[in-house]
């Protein structure tokens, strides 16, 4: 049997384990994986590399429609494509409109057409005055909902108290649709940041004062009580505390329906690279310190985190370098769609001896699985769609600002030494990147969440 693509020679990462195979692709899609040689139209040859699925990341922010110059679905999939993220789950807010209403899902959906280089699904919000329309925006295809449970530092996406809150929990629990949270406590970081302003505090370390841990838990344990209550699954967003996993994973141990992803800069950087890089590296939760970090990692390689994404945030250059002398200033976002599987072969498999299936659960499966994806997404198995990421796991690289696709070229992670090169990356049998390059026209395809069965996409 002739295939439309064959890829041989290299060692395949399934759920099951690395395998060398020849994998057969047919329609965009697995058809076969073969210890023997297969015949195909396109071969591509893996000798020496390792062949991991795409990566999900269920955490970006492209700002597109309403604040394209800040990113937009051109560059911002790009980068996604560069780094080895065949799919991302783009959030609701930081575009004009916010994904509130329906009409304003079609509004995103019309950006995206044509755009995007990776396949795409999208999140819908729960703000605190449209909760009548959550039931139409489940039913249009968002996969999820997103809400802050403190400042979303946009005025358009309003944070939700307690009661809008629970309301909504229980409206998504009615339609087996789930929520997303921001959990830092709305009360004590208002508080901590008025307090610190007034005080005259300007500086690098006031930002991580003005959020600290506690904010961070007493909103965790906060959501888990109220979803527990309203019988809603839940998801935990950028968790950036070892203590949050072990909230979670006692709720979890007693039943309850949660998730949680880390953020690879939280495992990458710290407050003392904050302190050091500035602006650049601010972000939401804030990054913490050595201790909790290296508790991060041990949670991860427990089992405890479900999943790591990006959180890409990017925005002009003039937002971040605004609060150089004044830490309030600054956009709080990290640019890293891009960085994210190259940071995670660096910080997990290299340096921390995580397996490539464990990487490849954390940065695809499981994500894929949340987002209902799955199995249509994030693995390497019959059926799937061939999302490939084809690597060069040993060659040692400097991220430069030239390399990366996003609108504007800044990162915290210009100038670090990463282990793993991005050489080739294939959505659905189709070649986006080749020698690390992006390379052909737009073609990712909206992943929608069918009315009927909510937890699956099409």
């Amino acid at each position: 049997m002739g295939y439309d693509l064959v890829v041989r020679g290299g060692r395949l990462v399934l759920p099951s384990g690395v395998i060398s195979a020849t994998l057969g692709v047919t329609g965009g899609r697995i058809a076969a994986i073969a210890e023997g040689l297969l015949d195909g139209d396109e071969v591509i040859d893996a000798a020496g590399r390792v062949v991991l699925p795409g990566a999900v990341d269920l955490h970006v922010h492209f700002n597109d429609p309403g604040r394209t110059h800040w990113e937009g679905w051109g560059p911002g999939s790009r980068a996604a494509a560069a780094g080895g993220v065949t799919t991302v789950v783009e959030m609701p807010l930081n575009c004009l409109p916010p994904v509130t209403t329906v009409d304003a899902l079609q509004a995103k959906l019309a950006a995206a057409a044509g755009q995007s280089m990776v396949d795409y699904a999208l999140w819908g919000g729960l703000i605190t005055d449209n909760r009548d329309h959550l039931t139409a925006l489940a039913g249009a295809g968002v996969i999820g909902f997103k809400a802050f449970m403190s400042h979303s530092s946009t005025e358009e996406f309003t944070h939700v108290e307690d009661g809008v809150l629970f309301d909504g929990l229980q409206r998504l629990a009615a339609l087996g649709r789930f929520l997303a949270v921001h959990a830092e406590s709305n009360a004590i970081t208002q508080d901590r940041t008025r307090r610190l302003q007034a005080s005259g505090r300007r500086d690098r370390r006031a930002w991580g004062e003005a959020r600290p841990p506690v904010a961070e838990l007493e909103a965790i344990h906060r959501a888990l009580f109220l979803a527990r209550q309203a019988g809603c699954r839940l998801h935990i967003v950028h968790m950036s505390l070892p203590e949050g996993a072990e909230l979670i994973g006692a709720a979890r141990a007693a039943g309850q329906a949660v998730t949680v992803e880390t953020c690879a800069h939280y495992l990458a950087l710290t407050e003392e690279d904050f302190v050091r890089l500035g602006p650049v590296a601010k972000c939401a939760p804030p990054l913490r310190d050595a201790a909790r970090q290296q508790g991060l990692w041990e949670a991860v390689a427990a089992g405890k985190i479900d999943c790591i994404t990006s959180d890409h945030s990017p925005c002009p250059v003039e937002d971040k370098t605004r609060g150089a002398d004044d830490v309030w200033q600054a956009w709080g976002g990290i640019t890293g769609v891009q960085t994210l599987l190259p940071l995670m072969l660096t910080e997990g498999h290299h340096r921390r001896h995580l397996s490539l299936e464990q990487l490849a659960a954390l940065l695809s499966a499981n994500p894929a699985r949340i987002a209902g994806l799955w199995p249509r997404k994030g693995a390497i198995q019959v059926g799937a769609d061939a999302d490939l990421v084809l690597v060069d796991l040993d060659r040692r690289w400097r991220v430069e600002a030239a390399w990366l696709q996003s609108r504007h070229r800044q990162s915290p992670f210009v100038g670090r030494e990463l282990q793993g090169w991005v050489e080739r990356v294939l959505v659905r049998g189709r070649t986006v990147v080749r020698d690390g390059a992006v390379t052909g026209a737009p073609a990712g395809q909206w992943l929608h969440a069918g009315p009927s069965s909510p937890h699956g996409a099409t």
